[in-house]
């Protein structure tokens, strides 16, 4: 009863001023601002704890008073900004989830909290809006900035931080405990006691003296550890990343007459593999256009030098012009199920990349995998060469295999060029046109061991076995062979 009630609550249709309110706040501009003012917040911060450290007072310093209204405006806006994110929420639950830092960090505009100097340290806890910020601002990043910069930002924002939290801190709990000769913590001392305890691993130049001084050496000296072990993981990472990809560049803008292959499975694979060992490829780069999770896979020795991939996604027309597909001889359009995706959507992206395909060049052979053969007609109208039905033929195999005993026999070894006989289409001589099928079968297999099977007519017929049949300009023949074969 209760999953029945969170799933009413969860579908229930947001009002139109909440559409509007999380349109408001997901703009670029909105974001930036709110970054721009926990800045300007985090700075009062910092020259209120100056000021305290020196003793002043609200009442005896104008200037501290001036610095506490304008901190608290800004953080009553923040109170307001809170509210409308809140107002706007579709859940409640995943709202205090993601702000819960930002509702802490506003807890010292109140009096109650206001007593106690501690909860003035909470301010600084805004920084970590800044994360958030660049966060979802990545999304207008270019992919390369996606893939790395945010890591660094990262760091180094976590760097700032800690250095920022500590000189505050220490300004708080040792800014009245120097005796005598001692230096006080002032915001210069306080900030260069961050730095180097931050950087040395020790506090320096000494221990402090409070609890909650020596509570907050510890944490920056522990936060010194995390980012160094971050900041390390970071780099190594980067420039393995850059290794493989230099050792991996390819140029595309040399790739000619070349195969694209649109999407990556097991399928994809074998296809490869197949384009290798037949002559009829000889030797073509194939071009592999992709999202990968991971690392792309390890391939043979032997295919390492003609595959290349793309990590981009296929249905993109940037990324068919970068993979060179202006200049490629064949494309083949795999179903991408990949990331959960439905049968159908996997079609509507096969449809969508086979047409872009054809409209970007109308010479290449497209030949494209549906899951359906319901969308076939799309294919048809969009004029993409060939497509093939994902599932049927393995159904019409295991049925001719159970009605013709040994069958598979004869499939396995036509299937492949890796091995036996196989199918091989060839362009028809013009000193055979006239002449029937029949002839050509018997010549066929007396000077070369060929089968001639079927005739691809200049009308764009493809005639299996066909009775009677006299060749015209413009023919094709399909033979079964072990090699290639040239009349």
């Amino acid at each position: 009863m209760r999953r029945a009630e969170q799933s009413t609550i969860i579908a229930t249709p947001l009002a139109p001023w909440q559409r509007t309110l999380g349109r408001f706040f997901a703009k670029a501009s909105v974001e930036l601002t709110i970054g721009v003012l926990v800045l300007i917040s985090v700075g009062l911060t910092l020259f209120e704890f100056t000021l305290h450290a020196s003793g002043a007072t609200r009442d005896g310093d104008p200037m501290l008073a001036m610095l506490e209204v304008a901190n608290d405006v800004i953080t009553f806006l923040f109170v307001i900004e809170l509210s409308l994110r809140f107002a706007a929420s579709p859940s409640k639950r995943r709202f205090f989830a993601e702000y819960w830092i930002d509702i802490v960090a506003v807890l010292p505009l109140f009096r109650v909290f206001r007593s106690m100097r501690v909860f003035r340290l909470f301010r600084l806890i805004r920084l970590l809006r800044l994360f958030g910020v660049a966060s979802r601002l990545a999304v207008h990043f270019p992919d390369v900035l996606r893939r790395g910069a945010l890591e660094y930002v990262f760091v180094c924002g976590l760097l700032g931080l800690t250095v920022l939290f500590g000189t505050g801190a220490m300004m708080v709990f040792e800014g009245n405990a120097a005796t005598g000769s001692e230096q006080p913590f002032d915001l210069q001392n306080s900030f260069w006691f961050s730095v180097y305890s931050l950087f040395a691993g020790e506090p320096i130049p000494g221990p402090p003296k409070t609890i909650g001084g020596k509570i907050v050496a510890v944490f920056v000296m522990f936060m010194g550890l995390t980012i160094f072990a971050m900041f390390t993981g970071t780099v190594s990472a980067f420039m393995v990343e850059r290794l493989r990809m230099e050792s991996g560049m390819v140029n595309w803008d040399a790739l000619e007459n070349h195969i694209i292959v649109c999407g990556w499975n097991s399928k994809a694979e074998i296809i490869v593999a197949e384009f290798h060992a037949s002559k009829v490829s000889n030797g073509q780069a194939i071009a592999v256009i992709t999202h990968f999770e991971g690392e792309p896979p390890t391939l043979p020795p032997e295919l390492r030098k003609t595959v290349h991939f793309l990590d981009d996604d296929f249905t993109r027309i940037a990324a068919l012009e970068q993979a060179g597909v202006h200049r490629a001889k064949t494309c083949i359009i795999m179903a991408d199920t990949s990331a959960g995706r439905s049968e159908q959507d996997a079609d509507a992206r096969t449809i969508l990349a086979a047409l872009t395909v054809e409209k970007l060049n109308p010479a290449v052979y497209t030949c494209a995998e549906l899951m359906n053969r319901s969308y076939a007609s799309h294919l048809k109208m969009g004029r993409v060469n060939d497509f093939v039905v994902s599932g049927e033929y393995g159904a019409y195999m295991l049925a001719q295999a159970a009605m013709n005993r040994g069958l598979m026999g004869v499939f396995s070894e036509l299937l492949t060029y890796q091995h036996g006989n196989e199918f091989y289409r060839t362009v028809l001589p013009s000193e055979w046109f006239g002449k029937s099928f029949n002839d050509l079968f018997v010549q066929l297999k007396q000077s070369h061991n060929a089968i001639l099977i079927a005739v691809h007519a200049a009308t764009g017929e493809m005639i299996v076995n066909p009775a009677r049949h006299i060749f015209s300009e413009g023919d094709e023949i399909v033979v079964i062979a072990e090699r290639e074969i040239r009349l």
